[in-house]
Order: C-alpha cells, then structure tokens, then sequence
C-alpha cells in the first residue's frame, strides 16, 4: 500500500507541478537535466548519436539492476475530483504524456520498490544499485535505445523539477527509497540506437 502511495505520488507531483505551468506539457527550462537550449548558443542544437522517428517504451533492462521488465503507459486519472497518475501492473510504466525512446526530451518511467500484493511486481526493488556509468536499455519493438546513467538522486516528494523536459535526450526512473519517505531518480542520457531483435 506504501508502495503504491509512493508511485501515486509521483504522479501527483507531475500532475501539479505541470498544472501551476498553466500548460499539459513540463516546462522546458530543466535544473537537472543536461542540454538547456539557453547554454548552447542562438541555435540552440544538440549533437546526439543518432535520433529515434519514436514509439511506445515495450521493455527497460537495466544490468547492475537485474531489471528486465516490460512497460506499459501511464496517464492521469481522477478518482473523488483528485488527479494521480495511473500505477503499472507487473510493469513499469511509462508516463504517457512524457518523450518516447531515443527522442529528445525527457521519458519518465515509475516503478514500485516494494508491492503489498505479490501478484504484483517491484520492477525497480533493486534501482538503488545503480551507479553513474550504467547502462540502461529501453526497447520499442525491434529498437533497442542505450542510455548511460549520469544522475542518482534522492530527492524530496515534491521535487518536480526532475519531471521536466529540455532537449537533451533522457530517460529518469523514480522509485520510492527503500523507507518509503523519499524519492530515488535516476538519469541516464541517450548514447545509441540499435535496430534488430528486440531479444537480442
């Protein structure tokens, strides 16, 4: 049930924190993430790798985590007039309204740390392993898009900056910590794209 909460409250903070923008969308002006238009000139350009024409996250794999889960979306709902985001079932989830894989901007994915019900699964029970430097795998279809872990943070409940988008190509997981008081985020900054198998 805490489990939930924390996941439930993550999605409230989006929810909020995108809603006192006065726009459906994150602000672009990111204090955590890297490639703020406002550092890189009159163009504003970012020299990326490669860059994904985009689909749905199916499957994140992340090593040093033994995660190997598959993703669903995520949006809001509202229950008794209060907006939350939806919480994934044996899943991560991917939050709907946020960047696709291998797309500049920011992709949020959620997962829960523990569950109360065993049919349930804790896709990010081991995110706290993760060190700068790891790799995290997203995957659409036949498309595998490698990240590099660049931020591991605990943040407060109500830290929403870690929601927002620039045009850095990024992915940040948020899972509850281990006591379910805080929040454990983790970036990772796009470095390929493969096509071929999405077993492979």
């Amino acid at each position: 049930m805490l489990a939930t909460a924390c996941v439930v409250a993550a999605g409230a903070i989006a929810w909020f924190g995108m809603a006192n923008t006065g726009s459906s969308t994150p602000p672009v002006e990111g204090v955590t993430l890297a490639g703020n238009p406002r550092d890189q000139g009159a163009a504003g350009a970012v020299a990326y790798p490669s860059i994904s024409r985009g689909g749905l996250p199916s499957r994140i794999v992340i090593p040093a985590a033994g995660v190997d889960a598959s993703v669903t979306e995520v949006g809001v709902v509202v229950e008794d007039g209060v907006p939350r985001w939806e919480t994934a079932w044996r899943a991560a989830g991917h939050h709907i309204d946020s960047a696709l894989p291998g797309q500049p901007g920011n992709m949020v994915i959620t997962g829960h740390v523990s569950v109360a019900d065993r049919r349930n699964l804790a896709v990010f029970a081991s995110l706290d392993a993760v060190a700068p430097g790891d790799a995290i795998e997203v995957y659409s279809g036949a498309s595998r898009h490698s990240y590099i872990v660049r931020d591991v943070l605990v943040v407060d409940p109500d830290a929403v900056h870690v929601l927002r988008s620039d045009s850095a190509a990024t992915v940040t997981l948020i899972t509850c910590t281990r006591d379910l008081e805080h929040r454990l985020v983790v970036v990772g900054v796009l470095a390929d794209i493969e096509s071929g198998h999405a077993d492979a």
